[in-house]
């Protein structure tokens, strides 16, 4: 897995330097984004320490990339401004959007696989849980739409506990 964090780390950072060219590239590098992330998501326990703190790092980073400072950060954003140009005349734009959108997934399960593994985590799940079957959280009658907005309230205000 070692190599495989690496290979994609490589990558994603074309991307983040916008030196991927064809629109294949972007298509071969969302099949790769998922295959690890369907691996993340089956496998997180079974990765050695090394590869889950390496995982999170990328994780970390992917969300807050050290910001770049004075001309190079105006450098920065009219280089992103020629790519987005770039992706948009030579038809790249889907291609691109379904790349980031399989990286959100990718970084989103390495947080959720991080979070779970926290044992307040677990502890306040269990608590929360519970309380749901003992009966001892009594209210009205939800609609369907309204059941995911109650339990992340839920889980929020017992979060908010710890």
């Amino acid at each position: 897995m070692s190599t495989a964090i690496v290979i994609f780390t490589h990558e994603f950072e074309q991307i983040r330097q916008r030196k991927i060219s064809t629109s294949s590239n972007f298509e071969q590098l969302t099949a790769k984004i998922r295959k690890l992330t369907h691996r993340v998501k089956q496998e997180w326990s079974n990765l050695s320490v090394e590869d889950r703190e390496g995982l999170k790092e990328f994780a970390y980073n992917w969300l807050e990339p050290p910001a770049p400072k004075g001309v190079f950060s105006l450098k920065l954003e009219i280089w992103a401004i020629i790519y987005f140009f770039y992706l948009r005349a030579t038809n790249q734009r889907e291609a691109f959007r379904s790349c980031m959108k399989a990286m959100n997934t990718l970084v989103e399960t390495i947080l959720d696989a991080v979070e779970r593994q926290e044992p307040s985590y677990q502890s306040v799940l269990s608590d929360t849980l519970e309380q749901l079957y003992s009966g001892a959280i009594q209210g009205e009658e939800l609609k369907p739409e309204e059941t995911r907005d109650w339990l992340r309230s839920l889980s929020d205000e017992a979060l908010g506990e710890v």
